[in-house]
């Protein structure tokens, strides 16, 4: 059973994002921050060390992820999620022994997380966390995410993926194309949005990835390539990679 006092931690590689929370935290008199971490490895030997009830622990963060310093860290305390994903694609968390809250944080909502945790019948259970991550990291639930964060200076915007038209690597950088031209950096690699986003997402090209439901005309190329036209407000046209023509293919059903 939990206590109602609660040794904690905040976890977040963003400055202003801790800043937040240890404000918001300093008015519920069950909390005593107790430490803070800027990235995974230092969280894991934090939460070790320190032996916390409770961390606020942020999924996306350089080094290792949130939830890999859950399967590294021996100690394991209550957590909290944060997160710039949507409430759909982490509905898997929201039971009686785990909580997330989605960036930018309100006050309301950590109180009412922390008000969760009181009512808690039983000691946080790490192969039932784990076994949710299981479930979060499956293809079904990596095709739910719906929304895609991206920094702006201290704020962090979320595009609807519906609202994107292609993403494309450059420079080892990663940039999302809106259909109304916009273009973000993200973090990301195409890798990794390629196995989070749904179907209709697919990598025309080493460099490409394309929103497949704005593709309106597809034309043949030299050699093994097509050239693909989207549906927005540029009209884009972009060349697939030769290698990867079977995508093309599979979308025309040939």
């Amino acid at each position: 059973m939990l206590s109602n006092h609660y040794r904690t931690i905040i976890i977040d590689d963003e400055g202003p994002a801790r800043q937040r929370m240890q404000q918001i935290l300093g008015d519920i008199p069950e909390v005593e921050i107790v430490g803070e971490a800027t990235n995974g490895l230092e969280a894991v030997s934090l939460i070790d060390q320190l032996k916390p009830d409770l961390i606020f622990l942020d999924i996306q963060m350089p080094g290792l992820n949130g939830f890999e310093v859950l399967q590294k860290m021996s100690h394991f305390p209550a957590v909290i999620f944060c997160t710039a994903y949507d409430d759909y694609a982490l509905e898997a968390f929201d039971t009686a022994a785990i909580d997330y809250l989605v960036k930018p944080v309100k006050e309301e909502r950590v109180k009412r997380s922390i008000e969760k945790l009181r009512y808690l019948k039983e000691d946080w259970n790490k192969e039932q966390v784990l076994r949710l991550l299981s479930s979060y990291s499956s293809p079904e639930k990596r095709k739910s995410v719906t929304s895609i964060p991206v920094k702006i200076g201290d704020r962090m915007l979320l595009i609807r993926i519906t609202d994107v038209s292609y993403f494309i690597s450059e420079d080892k950088y990663v940039s999302i194309v809106m259909k109304d031209g916009k273009r973000y950096l993200i973090d990301h690699s195409l890798k990794f949005l390629e196995d989070k986003l749904p179907e209709n997402f697919i990598r025309i090209h080493r460099s490409l990835m394309v929103n497949s439901s704005l593709i309106h005309e597809i034309d043949k190329h030299s050699g093994c390539r097509y050239v693909v036209r989207l549906d927005d407000v540029e009209k884009t046209k972009l060349v697939s990679g030769r290698n990867y023509d079977d995508k093309i293919k599979a979308l025309l059903e040939l």
